[in-house]
């Protein structure tokens, strides 16, 4: 090489290596950013110590005092000790919960879910709106336009003009159906084919989500549900996330309990964990909402046959599902080219219909009950409707209530079920106070009070100083003696041993 050309080509490879430099800086300093969600205590805001951190705000999650951000990962714990923030949860991966499309022959047309729901009543859930948080609806046969709302979404493919607001995935069409599809043309109908549906999309073309997402998508659709064009009063979410052990730690039961006690009924899958599972997924692991697993109908309405679908996932002793719905092989609609229609190119019927399994089909199968339900006692809370619905459920014969909870729902006994012991009366969930904020580990002996106070197997802690624990953050207005006594605080829960 000339020296002529080598001068010509030092100038060319230095600007080079500078833009590579550049290049491999900026990609560090995304790496180096984390998603969270921050928790704030009510009427306090911590968006300045999130931008004096370095961080940006990006949603606001005002039901649940909470906002999303990006902040540097080195600013995660000092964040966690401002004051005003109960917890920093870095945001998590989710996916919708979808068990094998091709499990039945034939499939379970809706006309035999509804005789073996007890469905046979004329209501259609008219006047009832239900919120169905997943992948969006994709405008096909048996989704008519004069009772689908298609609201706003929250997915990655928001700002995609192509993608926004439609179902590429699948999932959220089919449950779409078997809620409240209709078609004239073929018969086909939903378990409410006369409720308002309303879609918020969180979920992606693969099913794939966010914490933040999920929690945008309950946020607006309580601040929204009083709207009179929606007037939701039941919500769907049907995803597979992992539990952090306690509901009580957890942003999503968090969320679905202000959903609950501003009167809307949650109904979500139990997951699809199987028969080697001990916990059902988030957020039905909280003892407030409606959580269903699967029930196998093998084809006939009568539940004498039935059992607990292969996939369902099992509960424990503490919280198992609340009730079961038919699962398994559930003929709903189709979105032609979606991913799942590609993926299981066995699973579809007809141009118009596919069949779906999973815990997913389940819960919207109760869905649509619930909204059936509402329309005939509109009176009801959603404490009562959950009473209503395990009061009058059918027991599947010798199955261990960890996999069925009360049994398979049956409408025509909840139609006239009274509404008895319905309070709920649970620990409500702090959201992450204690993981995120003192990394305190808190587990609860039994999730229901007795009289007022808690039960505890341990409390623990993995750092606890002053800083963290101040009269600021901790009052008697939040600790009473109501609330703690004597008799449940002693010497061998509470040694130096524990506190270090």
């Amino acid at each position: 090489m000339s020296q002529a050309f080598s001068r010509r080509m030092r100038p060319a490879l230095v600007t080079g290596l500078a833009a590579l430099t550049a290049l491999v800086s900026v990609e560090r300093a995304q790496a180096a950013t984390t998603s969270v969600i921050v928790m704030q205590e009510a009427g306090v805001s911590a968006e300045s110590a999130v931008r004096a951190a370095g961080g940006q705000v990006e949603h606001r999650l005002p039901t649940i005092d909470a906002f999303t951000a990006t902040v540097p990962a080195e600013a995660l714990a000092p964040l966690r000790a401002e004051p005003g923030v109960r917890a920093v949860v870095v945001d998590t991966p989710l996916r919708l919960s979808e068990a094998d499309g091709a499990d039945a022959d034939a499939g379970v047309r809706m006309s035999l879910v509804r005789q073996a729901v007890g469905a046979v009543d004329t209501a259609t859930g008219a006047g009832v709106g239900v919120a169905l948080i997943d992948s969006g609806v994709t405008a096909v046969p048996g989704l008519a336009t004069s009772n689908v709302v298609v609201g706003p979404d929250f997915s990655s493919e928001a700002r995609d003009p192509d993608l926004a607001r439609r179902d590429g995935f699948g999932h959220g069409t089919h449950l779409a159906g078997v809620i409240a599809g209709q078609d004239a043309a073929t018969g086909f109908a939903g378990l409410a084919p006369g409720a308002r549906l309303v879609s918020v999309k969180v979920a992606d073309h693969e099913g794939a989500t966010a914490l933040s997402s999920v929690l945008a998508g309950i946020d607006w659709t309580v601040r929204n549900a009083q709207r009179p064009e929606l007037g939701i009063r039941v919500l769907n979410l049907a995803f597979g996330a992992d539990t952090p052990g306690n509901y009580r730690v957890d942003p999503l039961a968090a969320a679905v309990e202000v959903a609950w006690q501003r009167g809307i009924v949650v109904v979500t899958s139990a997951g699809n964990g199987g028969p080697t599972t001990t916990a059902l997924d988030s957020p039905a692991f909280d003892p407030y909402v409606i959580a269903v697993g699967a029930d196998d109908t093998l084809d006939t309405p009568a539940p004498a046959d039935d059992r607990i679908a292969d996939f369902s996932s099992r509960g424990s002793a503490q919280r198992a599902p609340d009730v079961i719905a038919p699962g398994v092989g559930i003929v709903s609609l189709r979105v032609p080219g979606g991913v799942l229609d590609e993926a299981f190119p066995q699973a579809r019927i007809g141009e118009t219909s596919f069949r779906g399994s999973g815990t997913s089909q389940a819960a919207a199968v109760v869905t649509g009950a619930v909204a059936r339900l509402l329309q005939v006692r509109p009176q009801l809370k959603p404490d009562e409707i959950k009473a209503v619905l395990k009061a009058s459920a059918t027991p599947l014969a010798g199955v261990d209530p960890r996999l069925q909870g009360a049994g398979l729902i049956n409408l025509q006994t909840a139609v006239g079920a009274p509404a008895v012991n319905a309070d709920q009366r649970w620990p409500r969930s702090l959201g992450g106070f204690f993981a995120g904020r003192i990394g305190v580990q808190f587990a609860v002996e039994n999730d229901r009070p007795n009289g007022g106070r808690w039960r505890a197997s341990r409390w623990t802690a993995s750092r606890w100083t002053a800083s963290r624990w101040t009269a600021s953050r901790w009052t008697a207005s939040r600790w009473t003696a109501s609330r703690w006594t004597a008799s449940r605080w002693t010497a061998s829960r509470w040694t130096t041993s524990l506190w270090g």
